[in-house]
């Protein structure tokens, strides 16, 4: 085989083997969801009550609504219920990244919830829910759009001065 040869062999081989490159669009993706800080303002309550700490996202606002009736929405897909937070971040003064990764839509009600007993249908309850103060008492609503993907969507812990707990018992 002669030198010509070898090279129009090389250059089919690199050809064939080429596969683009990355290309502009794969650099754009954007998941669609959101994320921020959890600030934690006070002590953490007994360790064997803080089973575990979720944010949910709920597309309206949940007053007056059974836990258990949430708890089936959320293993039903219907809402979305962030991986389990790390626990080990958890103490007064700390701040804790996440990020929540959702559908797009409007989440009227967006909030940390705390599991702090064995039954996992029952014991759970909100300790901070996005937009709410005692100044500003209504939560705020979050706007997921499937191009971007939303930060500063922040909470403040104060497990000794707990928000009002939208469930019924």
């Amino acid at each position: 085989m002669d030198k010509r040869n070898y090279l129009i062999l090389l250059l089919t081989i690199t050809l064939l083997g080429c596969d683009k490159g990355i290309s502009p669009d794969d650099t754009l993706i954007v998941k669609p969801g959101f994320g921020g800080t959890i600030t934690y303002v006070s002590s953490p309550p007994p360790r064997d009550s803080l089973i575990q700490l979720r944010i949910v996202a709920v597309p309206y606002y949940p007053i007056d609504t059974v836990v258990g009736a949430l708890i089936q929405k959320i293993l039903l897909g219907e809402i979305p219920f962030s991986d389990t937070l790390q626990l080990s971040s958890i103490d007064s003064g700390k701040t804790q990244r996440y990020e929540f990764l959702v559908q797009p839509g409007e989440y009227k009600y967006v909030a940390v919830v705390q599991q702090y007993g064995v039954f996992i249908f029952e014991d759970w309850r909100v300790i901070s829910i996005f937009g709410f103060s005692p100044s500003t008492p209504f939560p705020r609503p979050v706007t997921v759009t499937v191009d971007k993907f939303q930060t500063g969507i922040d909470f403040i812990v104060d497990f000794k001065n707990l928000p009002p707990q939208p469930f019924k018992k």
